[in-house]
């Protein structure tokens, strides 16, 4: 029962930031999956969905966006005046087990004792305005109110450690995108500035923590986020680079921007540093910088090397020391395509910085295939 159990956590949804209405036709099955090869303490995890998209469905003027990850599901329907149809209004409905859940980190070693399962349910309504521009790049801007309400479990191993009470939180939300990036394992293609700031006000909520030394109780936070990203393909290279920051206040885990990993694309605050465990940093503020060269080696099966680079600089929170620090991390690839015409990538990822029993360097394998309908 525990090893099915361990099995389905492999599914956690990733639902991406949009600042836009997207009107392109997608059928996508994407799963992904990281572990440490060595000494590690890393919990299984990783990200899986189904992503349905449709511009005019059900109706004239509308797009439907779907997400299926089987522990959750998340829609958005999005209506589009007629009279002006640079504008759109929608609403979207999520939810789920096991979408929120923390699991610690504290120089390599996972604290069993202070992890938590979190699940959570959310509604939404937006609108969502284009604005021309002489560019061929959109700019969108975009308005969101989300309500959400969050429930906490624990685990057979949590121990003398006091989990957050059940709660709701209100969301204002304000998005800019100037360009876009493609999205995919082959994607090749795309220019993008985007900007993002929320406010969240939390009722029900209260401290949580180690017994008799609570964390500090925060009902409200704040957070701001700003990313320059491009692909770039030359001839059979693609080169992309991304370069962005995220500042909060009174960020706690559950807000906490959360940095490691092999994964791309996992959700909005969950970001790419090869060679560290999936989630393993915790940062109120920070700063990264992605580096990925691609080289297609051969057009049969699309054979393409990858090589990475990642530097981050976090201000990281409880339970960690709250203190800046320096995080760097490279790696290499190979992707292909397999049968069904299903897109595969290997990748193996070093942390410079990653403290694994008592030793710098933390070795990180990632697993990836997307199958495009």
């Amino acid at each position: 029962m525990k090893r099915i159990f361990l099995t389905g956590l492999i599914i956690i949804i990733s639902i991406p930031a949009f600042a836009q209405v997207d009107v392109e036709h997608r059928r996508t099955l994407t799963i992904q999956t990281g572990f440490p090869i060595g000494a590690g303490q890393e919990e299984i995890g990783g990200v899986g969905f189904y992503w349905f998209n449709e511009n005019h469905y059900p109706w004239t003027n509308t797009a439907l966006r779907v997400i299926f990850a089987g522990v959750y599901a998340d829609g958005e329907l999005s209506y589009f005046l007629p009279s002006s149809t640079n504008t759109a209004f929608g609403a979207g409905l999520g939810g789920g087990v096991f979408v929120d859940n923390i699991t610690p980190y504290v120089q390599g070693n996972r604290l069993n004792s202070q992890k938590f399962y979190g699940d959570n349910g959310n509604g939404r309504v937006f609108i969502n305005q284009t604005i021309p521009n002489p560019t061929p790049l959109p700019l969108n801007v975009r308005a969101t109110y989300i309500i959400s309400g969050s429930l906490y479990r624990r685990t057979s191993q949590t121990s003398a450690f006091t989990i957050p009470h059940d709660f709701m939180t209100q969301t204002l939300q304000a998005e800019l995108r100037f360009g876009g990036i493609e999205p995919g394992l082959t994607a090749r293609r795309g220019l993008e500035l985007y900007v993002a700031a929320d406010a969240n006000y939390r009722t029900g909520f209260d401290a949580f923590g180690p017994n008799g030394a609570l964390f500090p109780r925060n009902s409200s936070y704040q957070r701001v986020f700003a990313s320059l990203a491009g692909k770039i393909p030359v001839d059979q290279t693609t080169v992309f680079v991304r370069i962005g920051g995220g500042l909060g206040e009174h960020i706690d885990e559950l807000s906490a921007w959360k940095l490691g990993g092999n994964l791309t694309g996992m959700d909005s605050y969950t970001y790419t540093l090869h060679g560290y465990y999936t989630r393993e940093i915790f940062a109120e503020d920070f700063g990264i910088a992605n580096l990925e060269l691609r080289q297609r080696l051969t057009e049969k099966y699309n054979l393409t090397a990858h090589l990475y680079g990642d530097y981050a600089i976090a201000n990281t929170t409880a339970p960690l020391d709250g203190r800046w620090h320096n995080f760097f991390g490279a790696g290499a690839g190979l992707s292909f395509r397999t049968f069904w015409d299903i897109n595969m990538l290997v990748s193996y990822g070093y942390g410079f910085n990653a403290v694994r029993y008592g030793r710098r360097g933390g070795n990180e394998i990632g697993l990836a295939l997307e199958k495009q309908f």
